[in-house]
């Protein structure tokens, strides 16, 4: 038994001879944390870049009509946002994401923003054999449709796009959407709006659909959306 505890004693390389520290053992010890910290640090900020939006187009925007509701209601313009539960085209392989609904019923308005990868332009060159250009100013058709409930019906498109504006940070493209003239309904009715997106270059391509507005029986949760100091019309 001594023996195999002296054997033992034989196989301890963290320290070298002398009792000094194995620089080996230590140089791997600090690859392997190094190793771990930047895992951490790579993962932590795909997340924070997944979920960033730039203020002008996340924040509300005030085009003429709103303005004008705006300064008409006293500057309460009674607008609620709703926490999207399928915020994408596809749940297995997502080319699109929306997020930051607004909604101004009494303005007859929507408003919410978009978000793409880069990867976007090689699953479309993969499936239709096109190359979009990246850098063009219009990729992308939006429009609002409203799906009827139940089996009879279509659905129809409903408002107008009346601003568009985008930005960029690293592989993400951002739009700013904002919608007029859309009619919600005040009697009850249950409601699905969803946002159809469409490849300009490629008429035959499928759309891509992002359910943005429910007001059913199953979900009808909106709250307050609150205006910051900075969120108001330009003098």
């Amino acid at each position: 038994m001594e023996d195999i505890e002296r054997y033992g004693d034989y196989n301890e390389v963290d320290e070298a001879p002398g009792g000094t520290k194995n620089p080996v053992v230590t140089f791997l010890k600090i690859l392997i944390i190094t190793l771990c910290l930047l895992v951490v640090g790579v993962v932590m900020f795909r997340v924070i870049l997944f979920n960033y939006y730039p203020k002008n187009i996340k924040n509300i925007y005030f085009n003429d009509d709103l303005t004008e509701y705006y300064r008409a209601n006293d500057s309460d313009i009674d607008a609620v946002t709703q926490s999207l539960r399928a915020p994408y085209d596809d749940p297995d392989f997502a080319s699109f994401f929306a997020d930051n609904l607004i909604v101004i019923r009494g303005a007859g308005q929507i408003q919410l923003s978009l978000r793409y990868n880069s990867s976007v332009f090689d699953t479309i060159e993969e499936k239709y054999g096109v190359r979009l250009d990246e850098d063009s100013d219009e990729l992308f058709t939006f429009r609002l449709e409203r799906v009827p409930f139940g089996k009879d019906g279509e659905a129809y498109e409903i408002g107008e796009l009346e601003h568009c504006e985008s930005a960029s940070k690293l592989m993400y493209t951002y739009y700013k959407l904002v919608f007029d003239g859309v009619d919600f309904f005040d009697d009850g009715t249950q409601d699905w709006i969803r946002l159809k997106i469409t490849i300009n270059d490629i008429p035959e391509a499928d759309p891509y659909y992002i359910l943005i507005y429910e007001d059913t029986e199953e979900y009808s949760e909106f709250t307050d959306y609150k205006l910051s100091g900075k969120e108001k019309p330009n003098d």
